[in-house]
């Protein structure tokens, strides 16, 4: 109950403090606000990923799930008995969420994304869709999920996302061996300050003037409202936008440091 309260005052917080277009002075953003945040066009690759997610939502087998996120207790949880469509309804990235990341892709345009947390595979289908011939690693602790996300991706005949199964403290460093720069990067996993914070100083040496960073769930305690705060006060972000349910981080060297708080 208290986690909700702080999520309610901390909305209230966003939406007084959203900005219009009218403060986006760079040429940058201000693309980035017309071209993701305004575009209503509604591609047809939205259609794509909406029917496997209803499939999931009907999807009744029971799989064992190993949680590394802060889930109720901020511990592993080993073993733990859930529904596919349990998973589906309640963790997998929402519709509006996969449609921000589709379009943040096409805005992009990355050879290679870093997903850290695949789940059932539902936001990196949305990326492979905006960007096909994109080399997607995808990490996901869970070996079941993974397994499950793997066979979404063949039956969506996508050749260009590879799930790595592991803890991302496991995985990571491996990872950004094999992607050593990375144009995209989306962090959806664990929720707590001190390893969100970590993962995106792991991050950080890997990326480039180009690369854009995003968070989901920014919001969604005060563990991680905190690490956005750590995050966006590097010395080098150049850019931060607060979109209340996922942040985006921008280092591109010609642009002023600012922090935006835009409407989602």
């Amino acid at each position: 109950m208290g986690r909700v309260k702080d999520s309610v005052s901390s909305y209230i917080r966003y939406r007084f403090s959203v900005q219009s277009k009218f403060s986006l002075h760079s040429p940058f953003i201000y693309k980035f606000w017309a071209d993701v945040l305004k575009d209503d066009t509604r591609y047809p690759a939205y259609s794509t990923v909406k029917q496997l997610r209803k499939e999931l939502l009907r999807d009744d087998r029971i799989i064992h799930q190993v949680d590394f996120g802060a889930g109720q207790t901020g511990r592993p949880q080993d073993g733990k008995t859930v529904k596919v469509k349990g998973i589906a309804r309640n963790s997998a990235v929402s519709a509006a969420k996969g449609r921000f990341l589709y379009k943040l892709v096409k805005f992009n345009q990355p050879s290679g994304i870093l997903e850290l947390g695949t789940s059932l595979g539902i936001s990196a289908l949305y990326m492979s869709e905006a960007a096909p011939r994109a080399n997607i690693q995808t990490i996901e602790g869970c070996p079941e999920t993974a397994a499950i996300a793997r066979s979404n991706f063949e039956k969506a005949g996508k050749q260009n996302i590879s799930v790595i199964t592991g803890s991302f403290d496991e995985k990571l460093q491996d990872v950004l061996r094999l992607m050593p720069k990375p144009d995209l990067v989306f962090i959806d996993g664990n929720h707590r300050k001190e390893p969100t914070v970590k993962y995106f100083e792991e991050c950080l040496p890997h990326l480039h003037a180009g690369t854009i960073v995003a968070m989901d769930d920014i919001h969604w305690s005060k563990e991680m409202e905190e690490a956005w705060k750590t995050i966006i006060a590097h010395p080098k972000v150049k850019v931060s936008v607060d979109l209340f349910y996922l942040g985006v981080i921008f280092f591109r060297e010609e642009l002023s440091k600012e922090d935006f708080v835009l409407r989602f």
